[in-house]
């Protein structure tokens, strides 16, 4: 389904943003929202990059796996 890839693109962009601006109320419901669109936990699906990025925040200087 090649709409909900974009979404989830464009969801976890937002959620990298979010992030990057310190809203972690936003980067939440954003988060809930790759949750929802993606249950694809496979290495570089949007749900583990969004997982990344959310693990990146908590612990700075943590390099993607």
């Amino acid at each position: 389904m090649p709409d909900a890839l974009q979404l989830e693109d464009q969801v976890l962009a937002a959620l990298e943003r979010a992030l990057k601006e310190q809203r972690s109320d936003v980067a939440e419901h954003l988060l809930c929202a790759i949750e929802v669109l993606c249950a694809d936990l496979s290495p570089g699906s949007p749900l583990t990059d969004a997982y990344s990025c959310v693990a990146q925040q908590l612990v700075p200087g943590r390099q993607p796996t």
